[in-house]
């Protein structure tokens, strides 16, 4: 079913209808279903994901069996400050990109970076 489909379905709904619709996706409102924060720290135990990879690296380092590359041609005028700010903003939102396993004690531990600019060499 397609976009015009669905707004053709929606236009033709009775007012009862429409009321019980707006009425079920109050009830089901997407932000309730998402995965809360966690509290902000510093640093948090490995899961056994990532342990698993942490291992596979302790015993074989610089292994670039999990790296994935990918390289895109962009044609026009490329907004460089723009780019450069949304950069940023994917690293301040996700803090994987902003991890790095240390060990702590023998321990594997995640140690997440502060929000920092990403480096744009152009």
């Amino acid at each position: 079913m397609g976009a015009a489909d669905l707004n053709q379905r929606l236009a033709n709904l009775s007012p009862a209808k429409k009321a019980l619709l707006e009425l079920r996706l109050k009830q089901n409102r997407f932000h309730e279903q998402t995965i809360p924060r966690r509290p902000e720290r510093d640093s948090a135990p490995l899961s056994f994901a990532q342990q698993r990879l942490w291992f596979l690296n302790q015993l074989e380092p610089e292994s670039p069996a999990y790296n994935e590359s990918r390289a895109y041609r962009l044609s026009g005028v490329l907004g460089v400050a723009a780019l450069q700010r949304a950069l940023d903003q994917v690293v301040a939102r996700h803090e994987v990109l902003r991890t790095n396993f240390v060990s702590v004690d023998g321990t594997p531990t995640q140690v997440i970076a502060e929000t920092r600019s990403v480096e744009l060499p152009l």
